[in-house]
């Protein structure tokens, strides 16, 4: 028998994705941990901050690009791939009347996305990251051009030794030869192939790249645990005066595997922390008596990482309510979100237009707004399960 609609208790869980400095602030250099830009990022997190500094009692649940140094996304990590995109950027620069920057410039210009010095009002002209290609184990055998063909390459690891699950090997070299066959000729003959995009570096560990900036509100407390605790997958931490609790799940920390979701690394295979980190809250809201859960998503980038969390929510992670018996609601709110400004619609993959439709039509998953969320949170109506640590937590 279902609960009347008037006793039920309602708790909200915000979850805000990557909003850390190394997507938003281009006064950071490499030595500080690097920046991929995403246009407008910087508008995100004051928002996000006066919903942390107006809600009482709510639970927030904050991803972190968490990188390595020697990760394998970084682009510079490939000295190979970027003498080839070095050399292609500066033709296409020509090709598109645009000026050719000092040689002290070049590479540093040539690791951006073309947002980056086309303008961010303009629309975006067709220079997309580099992708490497990778095999059925995930072992690094080409680079895929945007036609779908595949450039053979030369692979180097640190140690000498074969590719390994600690060491896939970096491109050391692009060559001028290609495989008989395309990306989708490959997968359409039965080749377990994969890409991983190639990024600017972003988010390394230890730096200020990777921590959230001032005007998101976090407490003191929680900020000097992220910057004093490395190690730990997870970061909890309870507001004493306002009731907010606060946990940090980390990801993309593997040097040889990315992580856009929160949930699911981009092997598809290794799960995040925050398996447990949602498991814990659904078991300590279930005590609470709490019948329906709402859950709003919103960060950077829009395209990537924010909607491959929200798919990892609506496709295993809300389990762990529903399996309680608790209703859940997942939304996404497009006024903490930023994007990058891949062109396209819906039915291109990591368009930026197209995210809230693809979110819709394949997970069912509705929008809001921060008025609606401060309603359900400024005045405390929440339940506010009791502090529990879970496996790999600190705090």
């Amino acid at each position: 028998m279902s609960t009347p609609a008037n006793t039920r208790k309602t708790a909200v869980i915000n979850v805000f994705i990557d909003p850390e400095r190394g997507f938003l602030d281009l006064s950071l250099t490499d030595a500080k941990g690097g920046v991929l830009y995403v246009p407008q990022g910087e508008e995100v997190t004051p928002i996000m901050g006066d919903i942390i500094a107006q809600s009482r009692d709510t639970i927030f649940i904050l991803g972190q690009d968490y990188h390595p140094a020697n990760h394998i996304s970084f682009m510079v990590n490939h000295p190979g791939v970027m003498a080839y995109r070095t050399e292609k950027f500066k033709t296409f620069l020509a090709e598109n009347g645009q000026p050719q920057p000092l040689p002290a410039q070049l590479q540093v210009q040539a690791q951006q996305p073309v947002h980056f010095f086309n303008g961010f009002d303009n629309p975006p002209l067709p220079f997309p990251f580099e992708e490497i290609v990778l095999d059925e184990k995930r072992n690094i055998i080409g680079l895929k051009e945007a036609d779908g063909r595949i450039r053979k390459v030369d692979v180097a690891t640190s140690s000498g030794l074969a590719p390994s699950e600690k060491d896939r090997g970096r491109v050391t070299a692009v060559l001028d030869e290609y495989f008989d066959k395309t990306f989708d000729q490959f997968t359409a003959a039965g080749r377990l192939l994969s890409t991983q995009t190639l990024w600017t570096k972003h988010c390394v560990q230890g730096t200020d790249s990777s921590l959230y900036p001032d005007d998101m509100n976090l407490p003191q407390e929680l900020k000097d645990k992220l910057a004093g605790d490395l190690m730990s997958r997870t970061v909890y931490h309870r507001d004493a005066a306002t009731g907010n609790q606060f946990y940090v799940v980390r990801k993309g920390a593997q040097s040889e595997v990315d992580s856009y979701g929160i949930g699911v690394e981009n092997d598809g295979e290794t799960l995040t922390a925050a398996w447990d980190v949602f498991r814990g809250i659904a078991h300590n809201l279930k005590k609470q008596g709490v019948n329906d859960v709402i859950i709003n998503i919103g960060g950077l980038a829009t395209n990537f990482c924010v909607e491959f969390s929200a798919n990892n929510i609506v496709d295993f992670l809300a389990g762990h309510f529903k399996m309680r018996g608790m209703e859940v609601e997942t939304n996404f709110v497009p006024e903490i979100s930023r994007g990058i400004p891949v062109p396209g619609g819906a039915e291109t993959p990591f368009s930026l237009a197209g995210t809230e439709e693809r979110l819709s039509k394949s997970r069912h998953i509705g929008t809001t707004t921060v008025d609606k969320i401060l309603a359900m949170t400024s005045g405390g109506a929440q339940a506010a399960p009791a502090p529990r640590k879970f496996p790999g937590m600190a705090g």
